[in-house]
C-alpha cells in the first residue's frame, strides 16, 4: 500500500530516506552540505536536541522532520525522571528534555513531530524497561492532548525492545488518533536480525494504515530490509558520516584520508542520492565520476 503524509509544505510521499542534519561547532560538514539536502531528499530530519545549537530553524522547501532528542537518555551523565503527573524527562548538562519543551519546539519550526521516547537499549533490566516504557507512552498521550497546531502530524513513538509491547503501544496510538508511528532501539538490535523483524512486523500490524518510521536506519542493506517488511521511511545521518570518513556507499571498503571539504561535500551528495535515488545536480554528477575513481586508486 502506498502511504502519502500530508504535511503543511505539501505531501510527503513514501518510502522515504530522510537525511539527518546536526548543527553545532563539531559538524561543520553538515553546515556546508545542509543547503544541498531540499534537491536530493523529500524531507530533512533534525533533532531537537541539536535545534538548541541552531540560531535558527533551517528553512527549508521540503518538510522539516523534528525528532524529540531523546536519545539523550542513554548518554553518560544522563538522568532519567517521573514527574508528579507521570511524564519522563531527561536531565543532562544542564539541559532539560521534557514532553513540554519538545512539542513547544515542534509547534514553533516543524513540519512533522515525534514524541518524547526514552532508549531502552539491549541488556537494560526488565523492570528499567516496563518503567521506560511507560513514561514513553505517557509522553506520547501528552502531546497529543497538548497539541495545539492542527497541521502538526505527530508520531507516537515506541521502543523496539519487545514486540509485544511494541505492537500493543502501536495500536493504542493508531486507536488515540497520532498520523503515525515511529520505532526506536532498532539500531542497536541490528545484528538481532530475528528481533528486529519481529518488531517491525508486530507494528506494521497493529499500526493499521498508519505510515512507520524506524530511526537511524541508513546502510542500504537495512534500508532495504526494513522497507520489506512495511516500514515507510528512515532517517540517518551515514551519509554525512562515510563522506566524512572518506567512504562512498558504493565503495564502503575504499577509504580515503586526504580529502577536502569541498571533495567531501560531494561524497556525502553522491551517498545521499544514492539513498534517495535522486538524480545529482549537474557539476555534482560529473565530480561523482571522479572522486570515485579518486578513492579507488
Amino acid at each position: 500500500m502506498t502511504r502519502t503524509l500530508t504535511t503543511r509544505k505539501g505531501p510527503l510521499h513514501f518510502p522515504a530516506f530522510v537525511p539527518v542534519t546536526i548543527f553545532g561547532e563539531k559538524y561543520p560538514l553538515d553546515d556546508l552540505i545542509r543547503p544541498y539536502l531540499p534537491r536530493l531528499a523529500p524531507a530533512v530530519m533534525v533533532s531537537a536536541f541539536f535545534l538548541q545549537d541552531a540560531r535558527e530553524a533551517p528553512d527549508l522547501s521540503v518538510p522539516l522532520l523534528v525528532d524529540s532528542g531523546g536519545f539523550a537518555s542513554v548518554f553518560t551523565a544522563a538522568t532519567v525522571t517521573r514527574t508528579r503527573v507521570g511524564l519522563g524527562v531527561i536531565d543532562y548538562q544542564g539541559r532539560r528534555i521534557t514532553p513540554g519543551s519538545v512539542l513547544d519546539l515542534q509547534e514553533r519550526v516543524a513540519d512533522v513531530g515525534f514524541t518524547l521516547d526514552l532508549l531502552i537499549p539491549p541488556g537494560l533490566p526488565t523492570r528499567d524497561a516496563r518503567r521506560y516504557h511507560a513514561l514513553t507512552r505517557a509522553n506520547a498521550l501528552w502531546a497529543l492532548h497538548n497539541r495545539r497546531r492542527t497541521d502538526l502530524p505527530l508520531y507516537g513513538v515506541v521502543q523496539g525492545w519487545d514486540a509485544q509491547a511494541a505492537a500493543e503501544l502501536a495500536q493504542e496510538y493508531r486507536e488515540a488518533g497520532f498520523e503515525g508511528v515511529a520505532i526506536g532501539g532498532l539500531v542497536p538490535r541490528m545484528s538481532q536480525p530475528d528481533v528486529v523483524d519481529d518488531v517491525i512486523r508486530a507494528v506494521r500490524a497493529a499500526a493499521g494504515d498508519l505510515p512507520i518510521h524506524a530511526f537511524g536506519i541508513g546502510h542500504p542493506d537495512h534500508v532495504a530490509r526494513v522497507s520489506r517488511l512495511g516500514v515507510d521511511s528512515v532517517d540517518s545521518s551515514s551519509y554525512v558520516k562515510y563522506a566524512a570518513d572518506g567512504r562512498l556507499y558504493s565503495a564502503p571498503q575504499v577509504r580515503h584520508a586526504h580529502l577536502t571539504p569541498h571533495e567531501r561535500v560531494h561524497l556525502a551528495l553522491c551517498n545521499l542520492a544514492a539513498a534517495t535515488g535522486a538524480s545529482l545536480p549537474l557539476p555534482t554528477a560529473r565530480f561523482s565520476t571522479l572522486t570515485t575513481r579518486t578513492l579507488q586508486r
